[in-house]
């Protein structure tokens, strides 16, 4: 499973910008845990540099894309897809942790 398929199987929706950043952040992540060290100046800057905008513009929107997820399907997907319950919204970096290790775990991906 490719990150924008399991975007696509959690309902996310490709119309906001935070989608694409989101799929390169736990394509990232799930290959170099080492992103997680500074999320906002190491790895927002790498998705930002990708698609010419800046760190804060990527942070925005993914946490833009989370909102809107969140308040159409709270848990309800998540929670099926993960075997067990999210009570609060995650947050992007949160997200990207637990999408990354889904992927990760999917895949039979090591970290560098």
């Amino acid at each position: 499973m490719e990150a924008i398929s399991l975007l696509r199987t959690l309902g996310m929706r490709p119309t906001y910008a935070g989608y694409d950043y989101l799929a390169y952040a736990i394509t990232l992540v799930s290959k170099d845990r080492a992103y997680l060290k500074s999320v906002t100046k190491n790895l927002y800057n790498v998705i930002g540099h990708k698609y010419g905008v800046t760190n804060i513009c990527v942070e925005a929107s993914l946490r833009t894309l989370i909102t809107s997820y969140w308040n159409q399907h709270a848990d309800t997907i998540l929670t099926s897809l993960l075997g067990y319950p999210l009570y609060d919204k995650p947050t992007s970096s949160e997200l990207i942790i637990i999408l990354s290790d889904y992927l990760r775990e999917h895949q039979n991906i090591t970290f560098h």
